[in-house]
């Protein structure tokens, strides 16, 4: 059960950010867009901690959050009115990487933040 809600939550995040890149630039408000960096950034590392929970693996979770944020700004290029931003890019792996590294120091924390079995 528990591998089912990590898959679930793996899949339902990306395709959340997948909607988001699929929002046509008129549609998005200047305020979001001059914080631009600041949410990929915020969003990028939620996506990290997921990722680490679903593979337990550090490098895995790493490979699976660049390679979705590549396949992400590519996907933005067709979006009308957004563009393919190697910046955002950089941002998305940086914040995967802070969250990746975080979850892993911290392991015993986070093990229990997501285990299903332990008792309030």
């Amino acid at each position: 059960m528990k591998r089912s809600i990590e898959i679930a939550g793996v899949i339902i995040y990306s395709i959340f950010l997948f909607c988001l890149s699929a929002t046509p630039g008129s549609d998005v408000p200047k305020t979001v867009m001059s914080l631009s960096l600041v949410f990929h950034f915020m969003l990028y590392f939620l996506y990290g901690l997921i990722l680490f929970a679903f593979f337990k693996n550090p490098y895995k979770a790493y490979l699976a959050g660049a390679f979705f944020a590549a396949s992400d700004e590519i996907h933005q290029y067709f979006v009308p009115g957004r563009t393919c931003d190697p910046v955002d890019f950089l941002t998305d792996v940086s914040a995967l990487a802070t969250a990746i590294v975080f979850a892993y120091l911290w392991k015993p924390l986070f093990t229990f933040l997501t285990s299903s079995s332990r008792e309030l």
